[in-house]
């Protein structure tokens, strides 16, 4: 079966007239600006793509999302210091990448990266090629470049305040770029509040015990703690001919995510426990800490403690690094592959060789990091994963997890 088609898309800075600048700035040889930067197709030099988003784990933050481009370079029209090149002066960092994949000839794409270029890494193997590597970040980047200095917000809500934020003079970042979910939590009033950016916003990640990414698409997305429970899986990947077919997935059973004693403290708040005697005797004490949370009350912050000791204090049995190869796939299997997202719910069944019983391990799992490798040849892609049911919070009218005494009170 033909794998899906990449497309990598370059937004080279365009050769406008710029004052005071040595190659731009000279009179009757530039364009007048003014229109936004246009996208450059250079699928056709693209030898690799390498993608990078998500989290390493259930409890941390979201990284910066990457992209690595290979292009050959033979005609030296990815080489600054070329003034032939078609591009010059315009392949310098920070310009626009665009990658995104089409299962149909064309008629439609899916995002697969949004970011921009840090680094150009020019290679010669021999005397004969050379390849240009464009080394990208998604929007992490620039707000981890940012300072918030001495500002203030008013108490409001987690999403809210996250929109303040972004707002603020010193950040600036795209309203056109954000995805931004009100939120659940309501956090404190700051009058001098100051930081690095993203450090900020991720602390409101945490003190609303929702989701902060750069979503595939290049939106800044937030997602409060309910959204985050599962409902129903958005795809189902089997081992047993049906649904969507993988490669391999590893099945693990350890000790990393439990956590027995839960203390969080809000800033200007006393420190809030929440403990479990019974796990303790079972998996020895484990202790998770977090301070300086931003909500609006202690009584808050203790409820927050529960809901972490009810995802944390059992061992949970979980599947990881699930690999996909969309070149084996069928088409509709590759839009659903192409189709995810990380924070996305799905159902994973493992088959194991022998008997027993149950004869298939089912689970839901939640997607944290989300990988590409592609060449001409390749086209796999990997999720890393962590177990759903810790997300298991009774809600009303749903089969999954409206069932009472089976599932944990959220707040």
């Amino acid at each position: 079966m033909a794998q899906p088609t990449t497309r990598v898309r370059l937004g080279f800075t365009p050769n406008v007239f710029t004052l005071d600048d040595l190659a731009r700035g000279v009179l009757d040889t530039n364009e007048l600006g003014g229109a936004s930067t246009p996208l450059t197709d250079v699928t056709s030099d693209v030898q690799s793509v390498t993608i990078n988003r998500g989290r390493s784990k259930d409890l941390e933050s979201f990284f910066t999302g990457s992209c690595t481009v290979r292009l050959l370079n033979n005609t030296r029209k990815y080489e600054n210091t070329n003034t032939s090149s078609p591009y010059y002066p315009g392949i310098e960092p920070l310009i626009s990448i665009h990658v995104d994949a089409t299962t149909d000839g064309g008629s439609s794409y899916e995002d697969l990266f949004v970011g921009f270029v840090t680094d150009i890494n020019l290679s010669y193997p021999d005397q004969s090629n050379s390849f240009a590597d464009f080394v990208a970040s998604d929007a992490f980047m620039k707000l981890a470049n940012t300072e918030v200095v001495n500002q203030a917000f008013s108490s409001t809500t987690s999403g809210t305040m996250i929109t303040n934020v972004l707002d603020n003079a010193d950040v600036k970042f795209s309203a056109g770029a954000r995805d931004i979910e009100t939120g659940i939590s309501t956090m404190q009033a700051f009058s001098d509040l100051s930081g690095n950016t993203l450090s900020i916003l991720q602390q409101i990640e945490q003190s609303e015990n929702g989701l902060l990414f750069m979503s595939k698409s290049g939106n800044l997305t937030f997602k409060s703690r309910h959204t985050t429970f599962p409902s129903s899986a958005s795809a189902i990947f089997s081992d047993d001919g049906s649904n969507v077919p993988y490669l391999s997935v590893d099945y693990i059973n350890d000790d990393n995510e439990i956590y027995n004693v839960i203390n969080l403290t809000r800033n200007g708040g006393t420190t809030q426990t929440a403990q479990d005697v019974a796990s303790q005797g079972k998996y020895l004490v484990r202790t998770l800490s977090r301070d300086q949370l931003f909500n609006n009350s202690d009584t808050e912050v203790a409820s927050a403690a529960s809901f972490l000791l009810g995802k944390f204090k059992d061992a949970l049995i979980r599947f990881d690094n699930l690999v996909i190869d969309l070149k084996e796939a069928t088409t509709s299997n590759q839009n659903s592959v192409l189709a995810r997202e990380v924070g996305d719910i799905i159902q994973v069944e493992l088959t194991p060789p022998g008997s027993g019983s149950p004869s298939q391990l089912q689970t839901l799992e939640i997607i944290d990091t989300i990988s590409y490798s592609i060449t001409p040849d390749i086209f796999t892609c990997t999720y890393k994963l962590s177990n759903a049911d810790v997300q298991a919070f009774f809600r009303l009218d749903n089969t999954l997890f409206g069932v009472l005494d089976t599932d944990k009170l959220g707040y």
